[in-house]
């Protein structure tokens, strides 16, 4: 009896050891809130590009250049964060090229992520058309003149628009019912928002637990470190419950992780 409560008990340890391993030096790594250029309120999914990869979810990593905006890249587009709401889920973005521009500087389409993103209601596709002959016939906004060269005059038309017979089109959000181009440049400075999809609820209840907010690459789900053991578990508690020399739960990873909002 003895020799099987020994082996018991040396299994217990290796687990546990794998685990702290694989874990160690998690808690106290990344920061619960933070602060990015000229911006605060700033958490877990995100994490700022000095911080380890662990410190947030793929694909919210943000520069942060002393007291200037933020920015963030998404789909290999730069944009500027003019804004957070943590409670709302929501970023204020504008396209780094047409930061002092009323055209976008690189002819591509504004293009999100919809694995992470969504743009919220309030907006509307407008299709930039450039390199159109001058004879071309536009029903639409009009038109408007870029420093973008060989492409002007540039035609506004709703909704998303093929180029046709002109060079090319460029895909802009902007606030539903935009109609007057001569107020583009104030619209297109405000930015536009995204909803960003990472469901709060398994890092809420982490932080709730006094855990830290990890992303565990290995599974690809949001785990929480907690400061009693490092193992990684869905929420301190889990531990607290267990004890610190009891077993660990029968998964040291969150096995809910982060949800995606359908």
């Amino acid at each position: 009896m003895n020799s099987r409560y020994l082996i018991l008990k040396l299994l217990v340890l290796i687990v546990i050891r794998a685990s702290s391993s694989r874990s160690a030096g998690f808690y106290g790594t990344c920061n619960g809130s933070f602060s990015c250029g000229n911006l605060s309120g700033f958490r877990y999914p995100f994490r700022r590009h000095q911080d380890p990869a662990y410190c947030g979810y793929p694909g919210f990593e943000l520069n942060c250049d002393g007291k200037n905006p933020p920015t963030i890249e998404i789909m290999k587009i730069m944009y500027r964060v003019l804004g957070v709401d943590p409670t709302a889920q929501i970023l204020t973005v504008v396209r780094e090229d047409m930061v002092n521009s009323i055209c976008p500087q690189d002819l591509v389409n504004t293009t999100i992520d919809h694995e992470l993103f969504d743009y919220t209601s309030s907006y509307m596709n407008i299709s930039f058309l450039f390199g159109c002959p001058f004879s071309f016939d536009l029903v639409g906004f009009g038109s408007i003149f870029c420093s973008v060269e060989e492409v002007s005059p540039v035609f506004l038309m709703p909704g998303i628009q093929a180029p046709g017979i002109c060079k090319t089109s460029v895909i802009i959000p902007v606030p539903v019912g935009f109609t007057n181009p001569s107020g583009l440049s104030q619209v297109l400075q405000k930015g536009f928002e995204v909803r960003w999809k990472v469901g709060p609820k398994p890092c809420n209840d982490c932080t709730q637990s006094g855990g830290q907010c990890i992303y565990d690459s290995a599974t690809s789900l949001t785990s929480c470190a907690c400061i009693e053991t490092p193992i990684l578990v869905e929420s301190c508690s889990t531990v607290n419950k267990t004890g610190a020399g009891s077993s660990p739960p029968s998964s040291s990873l969150s096995s809910s992780g982060t949800q995606l909002y359908s």
